[in-house]
């Protein structure tokens, strides 16, 4: 059974960009290709290094899906970093999974992060993919009902988790098209002041006001 946000993209969203892009034919209207999450915790203060069962804990809570772990590719004595490290978890979703998760993102979450003030537009990568992060990943309600298992790890902090979305577009400006359809929450763009208007005064010298 297909998700409602894959529903809503097939009947709503196809139609929308045809008609606003122009497309010549249906296979080049865009669409969302996958969602990768990743995540890592902090431990408590003089218990070391993160504890990456934790992370892999709270992305199989909100993703449904098996989390894999993910190594230090980069040594770094400062942070007590070796190469080969566990230091987080990733979940990759595609398909139905991928719907499901971005429809929650979008009603659920987004709207119950603090201070929100809309996803911002320079996070576009310059190949059309977006990515954005949750500083908190108890505006998940799946992680909120399970406080006290979270507990458990003796967790000092969550760092919250990075999402990348991956799309079939060929620039930025399309990918922001296709997500805005998407009910995506862009910032709106800042307002410009007025440029100033010199004003000359009846036998005296031009002054500049705003």
């Amino acid at each position: 059974m297909s998700s409602r946000y894959r529903l809503f993209y097939d009947t709503v969203v196809r139609q929308d960009l045809l008609s606003k892009m122009a497309y010549k034919n249906v296979h080049e209207i865009p669409k969302v290709t996958q969602i990768a999450i990743s995540g890592a915790t902090r431990a408590q203060l003089g218990k070391g290094l993160d504890n990456p069962v934790a992370s892999a804990f709270f992305l199989e809570l909100i993703t449904g899906q098996q989390a894999k772990f993910t190594r230090i590719k980069r040594g770094n004595a400062r942070y007590k970093a070796r190469e080969g490290f566990l230091e987080g978890s990733k979940v990759t979703l595609h398909g139905s999974q991928m719907y499901d998760f971005m429809d929650r993102l979008i009603t659920i979450v987004l709207p119950r992060t603090t201070d929100f003030g809309g996803l911002k537009t320079s996070s576009f990568d310059g190949k059309g993919n977006y990515a954005l992060g949750i500083k908190d990943v108890n505006t998940f309600l799946e992680v909120e009902a399970q406080h006290g298992n979270m507990l458990n790890f003796q967790l000092n902090s969550a760092r919250g988790i990075g999402i990348y979305v991956s799309t079939s577009c060929a620039t930025d400006e399309e990918a922001k098209v296709l997500l805005s359809a998407l009910r995506f929450p862009f910032e709106p763009p800042k307002a410009r002041k007025p440029a100033a208007v010199a004003v000359v005064p009846a036998g005296g010298t031009p002054e500049a006001t705003s």
